[in-house]
């Protein structure tokens, strides 16, 4: 693995699966997952690209589910604790955000626009709102401080989810930079190291990328803000297949060389 914490490699893997944005659909991930175990060999690693919360039904099983997944493979004979990584997606990013809510100069516009942009459902999943943190914000520092307490209390009590999100990094690639996974996004002018929230929100075209970013030959990313697609090219690939927002939970298979030989949709 990577020493930079924030990022994860993958070295010598012969396969990497790859899966798209999940957004809180338990139900095509458990299909997801049948049809991956099928396929799935010991020390092929296994990236989620993020947004596993978020938006639908089912957040808490989902972490579970991932979590569940990940211990079945690197309990396999000839696999690595580090085969499985997950990535920070924009709603993953938008609940570690919240952590900090009681020291944002406007609080209330903070869960209003994270309440557009589908958090309701992964709060919900903790057992409150986004209602619920602007009635508290309303109340001052102690009101919004409270809520936010209450909220981690409630996480706390999720096996395992406070560690999920503590081990989630913002980008993975390959030591031979055949292969760079993301979020959403790369600012195709500025170096990974410096991207930062462009991660999950940055607004540079991902489409347009037509060369190698950063000296990868290709950037796969698993969410498009605008929904477009599933999308390959040369340089990049979206596998963003509409989970969450009616369509289908997308995950793909990469040689060691790069190419994509499988590909599932449930």
């Amino acid at each position: 693995m990577s020493k930079d914490t924030k990022f994860a490699e993958f070295e010598d893997k012969k396969r990497i699966w790859a899966v798209a944005s999940i957004h809180g659909e338990l139900d095509h991930l458990r299909a997801l997952h049948g049809e991956l175990a099928n396929h799935f060999i010991p020390g092929d690693g296994l990236i989620y690209l993020g947004n596993i919360m978020g938006r639908g039904p089912n957040v808490g099983g989902c972490i579970n589910e991932v979590l569940s997944f990940r211990r079945l493979v690197i309990l396999q004979d000839g696999a690595d604790i580090n085969d499985v990584v997950f990535l920070r997606g924009c709603q993953e990013e938008m609940l570690y955000k919240l952590r900090h809510i009681p020291f944002a100069k406007e609080p209330v516009e903070v869960l209003e626009w994270m309440a557009s942009h589908g958090v309701e459902s992964t709060l919900r999943a903790y057992g409150t709102s986004c209602e619920e943190g602007i009635r508290a914000a309303s109340q001052g520092l102690s009101g919004i401080s409270s809520w936010m307490n209450r909220l981690k209390a409630e996480m706390h009590k999720q096996d395992g989810h406070e560690q999920y999100m503590d081990a989630l990094k913002r980008a993975a690639y390959t030591t031979d930079k055949k292969l760079l996974f993301v979020n959403a996004n790369v600012v195709l002018d500025m170096p990974l190291d410096a991207q930062s929230d462009a991660f999950w929100w940055g607004t540079q075209e991902f489409r347009d990328l037509d060369h190698p970013y950063g000296g990868f030959d290709r950037t796969v990313r698993g969410y498009d803000h605008r929904q477009q697609g599933v999308h390959m090219a040369d340089h990049q690939l979206c596998l963003d297949g509409g989970c969450g927002f009616g369509g289908k939970l997308v995950a793909a298979c990469f040689e060691a060389d790069g190419t994509l030989s499988h590909r599932i949709e449930v």
